[in-house]
């Protein structure tokens, strides 16, 4: 057996009650554990009635000659799981796999109602799943959608064999994920049809896009008319402001910014993008109980200077992220400064960061620029974020290949059977992802924000997301062949 592990958990995720980036991390210590096969070794999470397990994965599953293997970390609950049952695997995405625990919540609760194996994997090159030592631009080669789509078929595989031994049949495979992983999910079934009965697909975002202003847009169309009119009103004095000296000492100020600001709009980029995601990004996890969208609002209407009440929304996230992060002062103030905070960190190897802005510059894009009409908020153009690619990895002239991944995947035209796509109308990615029934694929839609289907029931779901609750069990019902 290994030595004893330490895994990082979030007891707030698991009942669906915080934010993506607003944690508490809490560590429970891992038993020995082994399994009995070279390719699984592993330890025991008493408390998670998780199995923590690393498998000896391909690096290059497209390299005949390249016989490199890694160890790519995964956790097992067999707690309710009848031999010959039904086996849930969760794709893990673009963070750490115990990242998406708070998105697991309802999958683990059909794995025990429907005595399911479950089985939750990192993704490569996320959390400890490393293929290589770095993610410098050389190593990062082996980072792709593809490679982890087969990483998955390899794993399923080879899993299945140990389920087989000593019975005549294993039960049926279905693959969830969420985001990201939630159109790996849907690319797998796609893809890998005669591995898994089907997919669940929540928030998939399947279309690649580079110049996809509606994230920002969708903003004006699900805030309150009155927010949507405070922002746009900030916008413009904030733009304003940025014109004068007096203006740009005053937003200093204001934002607790650590530098000056520039007379220059382009130098303020960073500036700009990061008051925008403040605001802008609030509708994506409007998901109860938290509807981080309406407290965004109420901050941002709490009074009739809107300049200082998105500061207050702005620095409270910031104070908040480090505290729980103890990167800094509560108190610090904030660097806009593009190049030391943002570029320059995104240069170094070892930033683990660096994955998903890669996959982002080589096969989605999924940039968010605004312009003029778009949006209520400030103008970042498309151009100045493409050069991030260039600057972050060294390579002249990168761009994302957007039409190789929609021609490899098919975009909104997937062709596959038995996937089911859940979708927030509130979340501005299911702009990207598919919400009508197409042939093989079924969509359901709900007035809430990301995954929310995934997430822990509250008494606070509106009707459609409870539908779409509803939706997803008889869907995965009828793939494993339970009675509803």
């Amino acid at each position: 057996p290994e030595a004893p592990q330490l895994r990082v958990y979030n007891t707030n995720r698991i009942r669906g009650e915080s934010m993506a980036r607003w944690w508490v991390v809490v560590v429970f210590a891992l038993t020995p554990f082994v399994v009995g096969s070279a390719l699984f070794t592993g330890s025991v999470d008493a408390q998670l009635h998780d199995k923590q397990y690393y498998f000896q994965q391909r690096v290059d599953h497209f390299d005949p000659l390249n016989r490199d293997t890694y160890r790519q970390k995964y956790y097992v609950d067999d707690t309710n799981y009848t031999p010959g049952g039904p086996v849930f695997l969760f794709l893990g995405g673009e963070a750490p796999v115990e990242f998406f625990e708070f998105q697991e919540v309802y999958a683990r609760q059909l794995a025990q109602e429907f005595k399911a194996l479950y089985i939750a994997i990192e993704h490569r090159f996320y959390g400890t799943s490393n293929p290589k030592p770095s993610y410098s631009t050389e190593h990062l080669k082996f980072l792709s959608s593809r490679q982890a789509l087969a990483d998955a078929a390899n794993f399923l595989v080879t899993y299945n064999a140990t389920l087989t031994k000593g019975q005549a049949k294993a039960g049926p495979w279905v693959v969830w994920g969420c985001s990201y992983s939630g159109a790996l999910s849907a690319w797998f079934r796609a893809k890998y049809p005669n591995l898994v009965v089907g997919s669940v697909a929540p928030s998939g975002p399947v279309f690649a896009c580079n110049n996809y202003t509606s994230y920002y847009g969708l903003f004006s169309s699900v805030a309150d008319s009155k927010c949507v009119s405070a922002v746009r009103s900030a916008t413009n004095q904030i733009v304003n402001l940025l014109q004068s000296s007096a203006g740009r000492v005053s937003l200093k100020k204001t934002f607790n910014s650590c530098g000056d600001l520039s007379p220059n709009m382009e130098d303020n980029y960073w500036f700009l993008d990061q008051l925008t995601s403040a605001v802008g990004s609030s509708d994506q996890f409007q998901n109860p109980p938290g509807f981080p969208l309406n407290v965004t609002c109420n901050m941002m209407l709490s009074s009739s200077d809107y300049v200082s009440n998105w500061a207050k929304v702005f620095n409270s996230q910031q104070a908040l992220t480090r505290k729980l992060q103890a990167t800094a002062s509560p108190q610090a103030c904030n660097d806009f400064n593009e190049q030391s905070n943002w570029i320059n960190p995104m240069r170094n190897a070892s930033n683990a960061n660096r994955s998903w802005y890669f996959q982002k510059c080589t096969e989605f894009g999924f940039f968010k620029p605004t312009y003029p009409g778009t949006s209520v908020f400030p103008n970042l153009n498309l151009e100045h974020r493409l050069r991030w690619c260039e600057q972050m990895f060294g390579i002249p002239g990168m761009l994302p290949d957007i039409q190789q991944t929609n021609e490899y995947y098919g975009g909104f035209d997937l062709k596959a059977t038995n996937v089911l796509f859940t979708n927030g109308l509130i979340d501005p990615w299911h702009l990207l992802s598919i919400t009508k029934d197409i042939p093989g694929v079924q969509a359901v839609t709900y007035e809430a924000g990301h995954c929310a289907p995934m997430t822990q029931p509250t008494s606070q779901d509106p009707p459609s997301l409870t539908a779409a609750r509803a939706k997803l069990r008889s869907f995965v019902a009828s793939l494993v062949g339970a009675t509803i």
